[in-house]
């Protein structure tokens, strides 16, 4: 490494057992290596970003059915849809920034409201027993 910003960008682009790779790699090896744990971050990146986006958009298709359904209710749909939203742009900002801190303060949060919106949503579905709604009515 040349200088502080050379070293800066290597570090926030590779995760730690990449670094330590690096640098038990001989001197002839090691741009070789450096290349290798980048191109390995730039499929996680990829693959995080599109889990996001798939995650939030079944959660928002989700949401939208339940908001249409009269079997739950409307704020159990608002729910998914709260949480499935920013969790699809949470995607599109890890495609382009990386896993970088703006994408986590967008996801974290987005992704707790799904979950919350899941176990809601189990907890109501259980408690219905799987009874068809005119069955449930009559």
């Amino acid at each position: 490494m040349r200088n502080h910003r050379e070293r800066i960008a290597f570090c926030r682009n590779l995760s730690a057992p990449d670094v330590d790779a690096w640098t038990a790699a001989p001197a002839a090896q090691r741009e070789g290596v450096f290349h290798a744990a980048f191109a390995v971050r730039q499929i996680e990146i990829g693959l995080a970003s599109m889990v996001s986006l798939s995650m939030g958009l079944t959660a928002a298709m989700y949401g939208e059915a339940l908001l249409v359904d009269q079997t739950y209710p409307k704020w159990v749909g608002g729910l998914a849809l709260i949480g499935g939203v920013p969790t699809m742009v949470a995607g599109v900002v890890i495609a382009y920034t990386g896993v970088s801190g703006l994408a986590m303060a967008i996801n974290m949060p987005a992704n707790f409201l799904l979950l919350v919106w899941m176990l809601t949503l189990g907890v109501l579905m259980w408690r219905r027993g799987g009874v068809p709604l005119d069955e449930k009515a009559a």
